[in-house]
């Protein structure tokens, strides 16, 4: 997940190597970077979408990654780094289009699917399940409020995506577990004071192999623990510095990508330093 204005990565061409997709001031849209492979990179088009949050997914169920854009703009790929015109998403998009996206397989089907928010005289959270026609069928979940982000997840390990979304100004957190078939309930809240743009993430931090949430605030980090069933243990908190910006989970110090236990990366959007959190879970 990108918020706007941040790159996101991903094989544009199938070369197994990561490219990127990044929106600049100058270039009239995205630019799509291929990756040489030296850590340098060769811009292969400019996508006239945004700005807004960007997300790769394979909409047409081709094998290429096609690009979505909050801006209800959806940009089929080719397969060598350039993408086909851009075409309108959702069939009913709310005022402004949407605040956030995410994308995955929500029904099961193969197809990538979308989920979107909307927190400025919207609606909360839109379901836009691939009609594999090359559209989209759009549904309203029930009690979602105005919503600024949405994150997609197997929390309860059944197989299906469930859904955390974040309300305007970050101060809660709500769980929606998905039956495989595109539908959401809701099941559980948590609130968290964290600042206004700083979207949480999702991310197996105690090597339990559950998911847990990772919510950052001014000055701290809460953590909040995933049970297994979608719900969460009470946060703590971890300082991280004054401004702390989107978070980052990595491995950095040597350890195996399968002992399921990264570090944390923190950037200080206030002071440009960067914080990182060693996980020395045992």
């Amino acid at each position: 997940m990108s918020g706007p204005g941040c790159p996101i990565t991903g094989d544009l061409n199938g070369d197994g190597i990561s490219d990127l997709i990044l929106g600049a001031n100058g270039l009239g849209g995205v630019g799509a970077y291929l990756g040489n492979g030296d850590g340098t990179f060769t811009l292969a088009s400019v996508i006239p979408v945004g700005p807004g949050v960007l997300a790769l997914g394979d909409f047409n169920h081709d094998g290429i990654r096609d690009l979505a854009d909050s801006s209800n703009q959806l940009a089929l790929g080719n397969g060598d780094g350039t993408f086909q015109p851009p075409v309108a998403m959702a069939p009913k998009p709310p005022p402004n289009a949407f605040t956030w996206i995410a994308v995955g397989d929500v029904n099961n089907d193969g197809y990538s699917d979308v989920l979107a928010t909307q927190w400025d005289g919207g609606r909360g959270l839109y379901v836009l399940l691939n009609n594999k026609h090359g559209g989209f069928t759009q549904s309203v979940v029930k009690k979602s409020g105005a919503s600024q982000a949405v994150t997609l997840a197997d929390l309860n390990g059944d197989g299906n995506l469930d859904a955390v979304v974040f309300t305007v100004n970050q101060e809660e957190a709500y769980v929606y577990l998905g039956n495989g078939k595109g539908e959401f309930t809701p099941i559980t809240s948590l609130s968290w004071p964290g600042p206004d743009g700083i979207v949480q993430q999702i991310g197996d931090v105690n090597g339990d192999g559950i998911l847990d949430l990772l919510m950052p605030a001014d000055g701290s980090l809460g953590i909040a623990l995933g049970k297994g069933d979608g719900t969460v243990l009470t946060p703590f908190a971890l300082g991280v510095g004054v401004g702390a910006g989107q978070i980052l989970l990595q491995n950095l110090h040597g350890q195996s990508p399968k002992a399921g236990l990264p570090d944390i990366v923190a950037p200080d959007d206030s002071y440009g330093n960067v914080m990182v959190l060693i996980n020395f879970t045992k």
